[in-house]
């Protein structure tokens, strides 16, 4: 099992980062816990005297991305038109007698949204992994893109101007003091370097829930 990160968040009550931030990014998709994205099955094992209607292959639903195995048990990310489906199979005959676990949580009726996709799925239909809820739209991605490098030019130190320039593309940034104060792309700049920082500051988190 690989070993955490040394490195932690001095803001978030000292915990390990997932993803060390002194280390470049893979080209791995995070693996999300249970407990924060409504689109991670978790596998347990059917108790005896249910009939299992169907086992699980993992081969059959395609390539994983990521097939990672820990303490708790056994992930595996697999990918289709729709996105990711992360499968946490918590015991290793999960798979020939499979039962979903529902946690009561707020995101409930997603997960019983994906569950269902997923048994019908096993069941040989062809469905989307995910419900249109936790799908990213165009428009979305767009946005995600422009938030992200708007945070790039903040964090390097940059400000209103240099977001309006190097992201906004505005010719705006250029205007003398006065014009530029009461200009529509500071305005945009500004609104876009606040989103981005709560979008790194966990706001991340709600795009898992489909807020």
């Amino acid at each position: 099992m690989p070993r955490p990160p040394a490195s932690v968040s001095l803001d978030d009550g000292g915990y390990v980062f997932a993803h060390d931030p002194a280390s470049p990014v893979g080209l791995e998709p995070a693996m999300w816990l249970p407990e924060v994205s409504p689109a991670t099955l978790i596998l347990e094992l059917a108790p005896s005297g249910f009939e299992a209607a169907s086992s699980f292959d993992p081969r059959a639903f395609g390539p994983a991305l990521v097939e990672r195995t820990d303490a708790d048990g056994r992930e595996l990310v697999i990918v289709d038109g729709s996105g990711e489906l992360h499968i946490r199979v918590q015991d290793d005959q999960a798979t020939q007698r499979p039962a979903v676990l529902l946690p009561l949580d707020s995101m409930f009726e997603l997960r019983i949204d994906v569950a269902l996709r997923f048994a019908r799925r096993l069941s040989g239909r062809r469905i989307n992994f995910l419900p249109a809820a936790l799908r990213l739209t165009s428009f979305q991605k767009r946005r995600l893109i422009q938030l992200l490098h708007a945070f790039d030019v903040h964090d390097a130190g940059g400000g209103p101007r240099d977001v309006a320039a190097e992201v906004l593309t505005s010719d705006h940034a250029q205007l003398p003091s006065v014009e530029w104060k009461d200009s529509h792309a500071r305005r945009k700049a500004n609104r876009l370097i606040h989103d981005s920082i709560t979008l790194v500051e966990r706001g991340y988190l709600k795009l898992l829930r489909g807020l």
